[in-house]
């Protein structure tokens, strides 16, 4: 199972505020951070990836990443 399978809700459409929501909505159990403003991504994306419900995959480092878009992309692949 790919992290796909459990988040439906990509990049492609929507504006950071818009996916950090969907991932709050649907991972309420997750003690996952909203922050609204795009140039904090990284900090959210950090939280997210040491999350018990994530942690069995090979989730990307956000730190790589210039923007959120390509770790999103990437994050929902593996």
């Amino acid at each position: 199972m790919t992290i796909r399978q459990i988040i439906e809700f990509g990049p492609e459409y929507s504006t950071w505020a818009d996916w950090n929501g969907n991932l709050v909505h649907y991972f309420g159990e997750e003690t996952i951070p909203y922050i609204a403003e795009e140039d904090h991504w990284q900090e959210v994306a950090r939280n997210v990836v040491q999350l018990p419900t994530f942690m069995n995959y090979a989730t990307p480092d956000p730190d790589s990443y210039a923007n959120w878009q390509d770790w999103v992309s990437d994050f929902i692949t593996v």
